[in-house]
């Protein structure tokens, strides 16, 4: 740092709330961002708008922040590795897509799933620990829902829009590795954890889908990865795992089952 920025700091640092908030103005102004050149308003308006949207809007742009900070932190860490980003066109299943020679890998990303604003547990019942959270693993979009009501006291009918979500599942060939942002428990946009997308649960009523909620580990483990390129060699090397295999070890719930197992066969011995 220079010793005239140095300088600068200190002068802004003290100065006043206002005298502070004048100085930001000035100086978006003076180094726009291209989205505020584009729509011809201030970064402090937009993100005033968005900040007052509907809780649906503000997911899709919390979706949108997690594929910018995998585009702009994650992918330049592997780039030594040979991974290259490819450029993608068109409505796909997947958000990125790496080469690395004949090699590829097509990624999706997904935001840790919260509940009434705090982060959704998986099996809560079997963790005394926050163990496990949860990802919601569907094609979701916004939707606009067309009715036509009467204007009370007259003939005139009125058509309404209203903002809908719809959802639609996923197929196991459709992606090939998993990224969940972890931002609603970690607090950090650069937390990522990784599994292969086979390794995901399926649905039980049609195995070639995945199911909808998946288990995310908060500490790395055999299937969950915070490092993508161990995650790019778990998905060259071919070899199947299950995001279940934690669940099924815990000690908690192996009593839970034996004691299942054991009422059973006295139930059957009567």
């Amino acid at each position: 740092m220079s010793e005239s920025l140095g300088t600068i700091k200190k002068l802004v640092a003290e100065c006043a709330i206002e005298e502070q908030r004048a100085l930001k103005h000035y100086l978006s102004e003076l180094v726009p961002h291209p989205l505020e050149r584009e729509w011809g308003i201030d970064a402090e308006t937009i993100l005033s708008a968005i900040r007052r949207s509907s809780d649906l809007t503000k997911r899709g742009m919390r979706g949108i922040i997690a594929e910018a900070v995998f585009e702009t932190d994650v992918i330049p860490s592997i780039s030594s590795s040979g991974w290259k980003l490819a450029m993608l066109s068109g409505d796909l299943a997947y958000d990125v897509r790496l080469e690395n020679g004949t090699h590829f890998a097509r990624i999706q990303i997904k935001l840790q799933r919260r509940e009434k604003a705090v982060p959704k547990l998986f099996y809560p019942e079997h963790y005394e620990e926050r163990s496990l959270y949860v990802v919601e693993v569907q094609k979701t979009r916004s939707g606009k829902k067309k009715t036509k009501k009467k204007l009370p006291g007259t003939d005139t009918v009125l058509e309404t829009v209203d903002e809908v979500e719809e959802t639609r599942p996923y197929r196991f060939e459709e992606f090939d590795i998993l990224a969940v942002n972890m931002h609603p428990s970690s607090g950090d946009w650069r937390n990522f954890r990784y599994t292969v997308a086979s390794w995901l649960l399926p649905r039980p009523e049609d195995p070639a889908l995945i199911e909808i909620f998946q288990p995310v580990a908060a500490i790395p483990n055999d299937v969950w990865t915070d490092d993508l390129s161990v995650c790019l060699d778990w998905y060259l090397s071919g070899e199947k795992r299950s995001v279940l295999t934690e669940i099924l070890h815990h000690p908690r719930l192996r009593r839970r089952r034996a004691s299942m197992g054991n009422e059973k066969s006295g139930a059957q011995s009567e």
